[in-house]
């Protein structure tokens, strides 16, 4: 193959850094990999240069590397499985619950979106938000936490999991589109629960309760886990603003 890997490498894992790139490189010069299993993994990709643009460089050298990466900083929104043997790595049904989530995050704040997808692919930078927004780096990362929150309640199917009363609490300051304040949120639940005379101090008190319940749901081993949480806990409690709850 005419071209120089090492180069093609480091071009094809810019966003993740050197250090993926090395690491897929040491997994292509691995001399316990034969060459019939070699050209078997190709499959249908091109033979050519071309075969350094299809996925086929991410699933065979770099996968590996990038997880260790996320797993040590994860700023990424989960979106594939941990390594493992009860993992899910074969669920065929993550790619769809990714799609499913992404839109949710479309269709509540679009901004929040851009912001995800970017994080997926390694490509987030504050400096460039911060540019565009015209705003401070910690109001960028505000945004960015609150993104994330917003996909991992929606990954983890975490809202069908609250009792109705603070569910509906939390759907309407949070999964409504336009970022609705307490009063407008106060104003939403009026109407959707028939309750004219609901006062705003209880539906802070439904919305505390169940924004707490969900980040106790989101650190569950069956969603993000402890781990995850111990670095997203803070961030999530200072957007959602329910600091003294710690």
């Amino acid at each position: 193959m005419p071209c120089k890997v090492e180069d093609l490498l480091e071009r094809r894992f810019r966003s993740h850094g050197p250090d993926v790139a090395r690491d897929a490189l040491v997994s292509w010069l691995d001399p316990a990999w034969d060459p019939e299993t070699l050209r078997a993994s190709y499959g249908n990709a091109p033979l050519d240069a071309r075969l350094w643009l299809t996925s086929w460089p991410y699933l065979y050298l770099g996968r590996n590397a990038v997880r260790r990466r996320y797993r040590n900083a994860r700023e990424q929104p989960w979106s594939e499985p941990p390594e493992g043997p009860d993992s899910g790595a074969d669920d065929p049904t993550l790619p769809g619950r990714v799609l499913r989530a992404l839109d949710g995050v479309r269709r509540i704040d679009p901004l929040g979106y851009a912001m995800v997808v970017e994080l997926m692919r390694g490509e987030f930078e504050v400096a460039a938000w911060r540019a565009s927004l015209g705003c401070s780096d910690a109001t960028v990362t505000d945004k960015k936490y609150l993104a994330i929150y917003r996909y991992s309640v929606l990954f983890f199917e975490v809202l069908q999991q609250l009792e109705p009363l603070p569910r509906a609490a939390l759907e309407a300051r949070r999964f409504s589109p336009g970022n609705p304040g307490d009063g407008e949120a106060l104003a939403a639940l009026r109407e959707s629960l028939r309750r004219p005379r609901l006062g705003l101090a209880e539906v802070r008190d439904l919305y505390r309760t169940a924004a707490s319940a969900s980040l106790a749901i989101l650190a569950r081993g069956d969603a993000l886990g402890e781990e995850s949480m111990e670095r997203f806990d803070g961030a999530f409690r200072r957007v959602l603003r329910i600091e003294a709850e710690r």
